[in-house]
């Protein structure tokens, strides 16, 4: 006869190592690599000037995106120089209602590049759907590599914060470029419902990035919800064991939720809120 509370038990640790692969698997890094960079160094692709030019790349037939999936902070950009001399400046670029014209809405400073891998430190807030490219000046540079199927877009001049460029198309290349992103892990409580006759309450959050949220607590069943998409979630805050027994009898009780998002490829961040919970008493039966 004690069949059914073990299978339920049996359930529960399932459940439960299930929700902890989950969680690890969305922390298992803290950053994603956007962009690609040549095994060796190309010959130098890009004619480069005293006035120079952006490039970008709005896809690829393979390997990492040159587009940010999530949104969150660029920390590192790297290319791999044929030579020393040419000045690049990282910059963000965002899309616009015409195709061939792009944005930029982000730039690091100008770095002058040696032979080999360069790798500079910036900091430039990306949104998803946001692209990686840069402006070459100065001698001729390795800003491609020979890739067949693949199209950068170029545009004469630098482009400024602000401003649009209008981009055409080099065929057969793919950008010497990439860049470490931290994905955003704020989210915002935006709004608590109690429901009195169960004795419950839901709260909604609002997430910047996919990924996992969770609400546990002293007292309180573990909830939690996976998104695909940055959007809003809604989360059940139910008690149990004593504090179940304790609301039952009082009518009501105060719980600290503790509500933790772990987006997709990075940290995770934690909010507390305070939630007192109200439940209708049953009249006593006489």
């Amino acid at each position: 006869m004690n069949w059914k509370p073990s299978r339920r038990r049996g359930a529960a640790a399932l459940a439960a190592a299930c929700l902890l692969s989950l969680v690890s698997a969305a922390v298992a890094s803290a950053a994603v690599t956007v962009g690609q960079l040549p095994e060796t160094a190309p010959g130098p692709s890009c004619p480069g000037s005293a006035t120079g030019a952006d490039y970008l790349q709005t896809g690829v037939t393979g390997g990492n995106l040159y587009s940010a999936r999530q949104a969150g902070t660029i920390t590192f950009w790297s290319t791999r120089s044929s030579g020393p001399g040419a000045t690049y400046v990282f910059k963000v670029f965002r899309r616009t209602s015409d195709p061939d014209f792009f944005q930029v809405v982000g730039r690091s400073t100008q770095h002058l590049l040696t032979a080999g891998i360069n790798t500079f430190p910036t900091s430039l807030q990306v949104l998803s759907g946001d692209l990686i490219g840069l402006h070459e000046q100065g001698p001729a540079n390795s800003c491609t590599f020979p890739m067949p199927g693949d199209a950068v877009f170029s545009a004469a001049g630098d482009t400024q914060t602000g401003q649009m460029s209008q981009f055409s198309p080099v065929t057969n290349v793919r950008l010497n470029l990439s860049a470490v992103l931290v994905p955003s892990n704020s989210f915002t409580i935006i709004g608590i419902v109690r429901h009195r006759r169960a004795g419950t309450a839901t709260v909604t959050v609002e997430l910047s990035n996919p990924g996992i949220v969770q609400l546990g607590g002293k007292g309180l069943q573990r909830r939690h919800a996976t998104t695909a998409v940055a959007t809003r979630v809604n989360l059940k805050v139910v008690t149990i064991g004593k504090r179940a027994r304790i609301l039952s009898r009082r009518g009501s009780l105060k719980v600290a939720a503790a509500v933790t998002f772990y987006p997709s490829g990075g940290d995770p961040s934690t909010q507390t809120v305070t939630i007192k919970l109200r439940k209708k008493r049953q009249p006593l039966l006489v």
